[in-house]
């Protein structure tokens, strides 16, 4: 976390755009005008004054001000000798923000932080709502993507190999729609996860497979879905979600044209 400390004093500040919100105009002013007066005092006082302890916490916190009237950086927190004040988090607000919200908003606020905080990637609450999203977010473009007079079944309690839903394609093939990783997810698959997805998933009532990721690192997936295509002898496909404008239909059009088998024939003994 960036921050401006002289030890000497014990004087801390810390400053942080990806844990509170942007300063406002207004605050900016403020931030500058206070900054203005710490630092011209500070700079006063090394030549008029024997305090050296009080000079150097005058600069350091005009620096501080001014720094954040430039940035636009809200102060998080400080110390000064033994007291230290400590804001809240942004991400935990936002966090709370976007569980709370509608899909859209959540997606939103996801996508933000991701931009200006990294760091989020490690944050547990975080990655479990950004998968619940991508749950319903590819739940909602199978059914924007299913025909007239088919169905579409979701799974009741899918365990790891299980589909989270079943297409019915307009030539009768059943699309099994796995929704694989979200994006703050790494992609990256253990060699047990793919040992315990295969066998689940060859008795999946399904004639192809549709893999969905927003995950940036794919090669496991694509490795998996080659295992998968030859242990089955059924079409398998990957859907890159992570712009997600392209849709479901195209993913299973392309696999619908390469099943060569009746539909509910399942994988050759």
């Amino acid at each position: 976390m960036p921050q401006s400390e002289t030890s000497g004093v014990g004087a801390r500040a810390q400053l942080d755009p990806a844990e509170a919100d942007p300063l406002s105009r207004w605050q900016r002013v403020g931030a500058a005008a206070a900054g203005l007066l710490l630092a011209g005092a500070g700079s006063v006082a090394m030549f008029t004054s024997g305090n050296g302890a009080g000079t150097a916490v005058a600069l350091v916190a005009g620096s501080v001000f001014l720094l954040m009237a430039i940035t636009g950086m809200p102060l998080l927190g400080g110390r000064l000798m033994d007291a230290e004040l400590m804001m809240g988090r942004r991400r935990a607000r936002l966090i709370r923000r976007a569980r709370l919200g509608p899909p859209p908003e959540a997606r939103r606020l996801l996508d933000d932080m991701l931009l200006t905080d990294p760091g989020v990637v490690e944050d547990p609450h975080a990655v479990a709502l950004d998968f619940a999203l991508l749950l319903s977010e590819v739940a909602y473009a199978a059914d924007a993507a299913l025909e007239p007079d088919r169905g579409l079944h979701p799974l009741a309690d899918p365990e790891v190999g299980d589909p989270l839903l079943v297409l019915e394609a307009s030539a009768g093939q059943r699309v099994g729609i796995y929704a694989m990783a979200a994006k703050m997810e790494s992609g990256r698959l253990s060699a047990s996860f793919v040992d315990r997805f295969t066998a689940r998933a060859k008795d999946a009532e399904c004639d192809v497979y549709l893999l969905v990721t927003a995950a940036s690192f794919k090669d496991d997936l694509r490795s998996l879905a080659v295992r998968l295509e030859r242990e089955t002898g059924r079409p398998v496909g990957v859907v890159d979600w992570s712009i997600r404008n392209t849709g479901l239909r195209r993913g299973i059009d392309d696999l619908v044209h390469r099943g060569t088998r009746l539909p509910g024939q399942g994988a050759p003994q």
